[in-house]
């Protein structure tokens, strides 16, 4: 392997780790192109989102104690998730639990998988992180229900925050609750939370002001108490007390006290409350009622909520730091990163889902010395192998080629790779009776398989990939093009679902024969693949300020890969032919290239043959022009530009009776009705 200088990730679809920190990929502005047809879409659909296996169902209730039924191993994640915090005990197990239910059904399995055990060890060592917050999101519920008068039906108040504001939609009877309820179901995440915070509540005392201010019978003197019980009422049940009709007609200052003796002592709310009492102006009881109660909560709130993004804060950072040390979880550690600069939201988001939507990863085949790139790790019908992607790849392509790196089945100090189109199946190493070999495998919960399916990255070089291991054998390509296990063998970590057409591997090859996805390519992909029937082409770009639109390359089965340049070459002063081939009609009118854009012998002039029988000729004193069909091959047969015709000067046209091209020193004329090309030097 020769030495390599450390340099940063510039590859699109690449990610690079060192053991000191990230490397970021260098961001720049494409530039315009010329117009292509739209590409076929290429969404990756097979991949199966992860659900727990039946052994980790079990060890998940046996972590708490619980034998479970057959019943319980049927219900999906997120039933079972319930099942679980049911008989739970511990504050840190139930409040996880609670969160990953109103989160996800990912959430859910996760928790299944991983989840519950960190939670019932914090639990052992009395390390408390989620209890707090699953209280507040909890209560906040609680006190909802109990302001409207709906019974809380044991599991109301750990639904999700859109699924607690259907059940208040159905079993409200305020019109302005449930006008309120119906636009908080269309709005955004935060909107919902507020809504459930406060919205709720001020939805709730306009309905009640409307039917005051509806009481015919009432006089201004009667509407003013009812408004006064009404608030009251309203705010006992921040403390979680049931507004009674005894309740809403005590005195404010009563309500104060009732207010103080069911608040947590020494929270904001108890202490607002004290300090009201202690006025002897009833216009501040009055304000605490109305106002002041809810801004005291509020601060309680917010003090949970502080621990608890601190908490979230100092665990990304471990995931981060872990993601970067493990060497194979770039996107990880990248997305943790992204979090950690981003805020509160950002960081509660990656928890919440963020972690679990960056677990993927690809693994290329690691060449040097001028061997393939772009050659994957890839679950198929055949087996475990170590290939590119197809030609004309379907949406299942990149896919195949995409793993699941989770926590290590035998240890979590490494990983175990899952495919990501079967949930519970992992790469794992078996003994074929003659060697040891590789397939993908269903997990059985035995500590032979999980020791089987945990892979460790030993080696984690810059410039140099990793090493993947299991027990003592690592993970390798075999002659025949399989994965295997033999000596050691270092693999890029790439992100999912991995492009490698033939225009990419053309590129990668042509670009850096001794492929290396650390390096800084200076020609890299513009955008997507295109494709049009048959023919697929990509546009490349050189780095730079601004970055120069340099390439494109062209596919098909019949003609493989070729390019056109942008500009002039090196080597030949003459027009580039790229922009006259589009003008033309491109593929559609003169078919893909056979030959590369390349320099004419002369070095004065460039040329490009195209499949329909054309060529395109371009010389600094005559221009770019298309010469074609039996035009074309007679030209040839003289020598093309080394003839004495020289280079062409326009492009084919039509004459009476036939077509004609001209040239620097004569012009050839077709005829229609004799299907001959004859030449016509200069002065003739």
């Amino acid at each position: 392997m020769r030495r390599r200088r450390a340099r940063r990730a510039a590859v699109p679809g690449v990610v690079a780790v060192t053991l000191l920190g990230l490397l970021s990929p260098v961001a720049v502005a494409a530039p315009a192109l010329p117009a292509a047809p739209a590409k076929q879409a290429a969404t990756p659909t097979a991949e199966v989102p992860p659900v727990s296996s039946e052994p980790e169902k079990v060890r998940a209730a046996r972590t708490l104690g619980v034998v479970p039924t057959d019943a319980m191993m049927a219900l999906r994640d997120k039933d079972f998730v319930i099942a679980l915090w049911r008989t739970a005990t511990g504050p840190e197990v139930r409040a996880s639990a609670e969160l990953a239910f109103t989160s996800s059904d990912l959430a859910c399995t996760e928790w299944i998988k991983s989840g519950v055990l960190a939670a019932n060890t914090r639990d052992q060592e009395n390390k408390m992180r989620d209890a707090e917050a699953a209280k507040v999101a909890k209560e906040a519920k609680e006190k909802v229900l109990l302001l409207l008068g709906i019974v809380d039906d044991a599991e109301l108040t750990v639904q999700n925050n859109k699924d607690f504001i259907i059940a208040v939609l159905n079993r409200a009877q305020g019109p302005k609750v449930r006008a309120a309820a119906v636009t908080a179901l269309g709005a955004s995440a935060a909107a919902q939370k507020e809504f459930i915070a406060s919205g709720i509540r001020l939805a709730y005392a306009a309905d009640q002001r409307d039917i005051i201010e509806a009481n015919a019978q009432a006089d201004a003197e009667k509407k003013a108490r009812l408004l006064a019980e009404a608030a009251r009422g309203n705010a006992v049940t921040v403390v979680r007390v049931t507004p009674t009709p005894e309740i809403k007609s005590l005195p404010d200052d009563d309500v104060l006290r009732v207010i103080a003796d069911n608040a947590r002592p020494g929270s904001q709310i108890e202490t607002a409350a004290v300090k009201a009492l202690r006025s002897r102006d009833r216009a501040d009881w009055k304000r605490f009622i109305d106002t002041g109660v809810y801004e005291a909560n509020d601060r309680d709130i917010d003090a949970v909520l502080a621990q608890k993004a601190q908490a979230d804060r100092a665990l990304v950072e471990e995931m981060r730091t872990k993601a970067v040390r493990g060497g194979i979880q770039p996107r990880l550690a990248i997305a943790a990163a992204k979090a950690l600069a981003g805020g509160v939201d950002a960081v509660s988001g990656f928890l919440e889902t963020g972690q679990y939507q960056a677990l993927t990863q690809s693994f290329s085949r690691q060449a040097i010395n001028g061997n393939t790139a772009g050659h994957y790790l890839r679950e198929s019908a055949d087996g475990v192998l170590v290939s590119p992607g197809a030609a004309e790849p379907g949406p299942e392509d990149g896919v195949s080629a995409t793993w699941r790196v989770v926590p290590g089945l035998a240890g979590q100090d490494c990983h175990s790779l899952e495919s990501v189109t079967r949930p519970n199946h992992y790469l794992a190493r078996f003994f074929d009776g003659k060697k040891v070999q590789v397939k993908v495998m269903p997990t059985n919960g035995t500590v032979d398989f999980d020791w089987n399916a945990t892979w460790c990255a030993d080696n984690i070089l810059p410039g140099a990939g990793v090493t993947l291991r299991s027990g003592a054998d690592f993970l390798t390509r075999t002659p025949d093009g399989r994965a295997g296990m033999g000596s050691e063998y270092y693999w890029w970590v790439m992100d999912p679902n991995p492009d490698s057409t033939e225009i990419t591997l053309d590129w990668l090859n042509r670009e850096l024969p001794d492929y290396d996805p650390y390096t800084e390519l200076m020609v890299y992909p513009v955008r997507e693949e295109q494709v049009d029937g048959s023919v697929r082409f990509r546009d490349f770009q050189s780095r730079g300020t601004p970055p120069r639109w340099t390439f494109r390359s062209y596919w098909s089965r019949a003609t493989g890969v070729h390019r056109l340049y942008v500009g002039k070459l090196g080597g030949c002063p003459a027009p580039e032919l790229l922009d006259t081939y589009v003008r033309l009609g491109g593929h559609r009118t003169f078919g893909v290239p056979v030959t590369d854009d390349s320099c004419a012998p002369d070095k004065l002039g460039r040329f490009a043959h195209f499949a329909n029988n054309v060529s395109i000729y371009s010389v600094e004193r005559a221009g770019v022009h298309a010469v074609q069909g039996a035009i074309r091959s007679k030209w040839q047969s003289l020598g093309a530009e080394k003839s004495t015709l020289g280079y062409p000067t326009s492009d084919e046209f039509d004459i009476p009776g036939g077509r004609r091209s001209t040239f620097e020193h004569g012009r050839i004329d077709y005829d229609f009705a004799t299907k001959t090309a004859t030449v016509y030097p200069t002065g003739n």
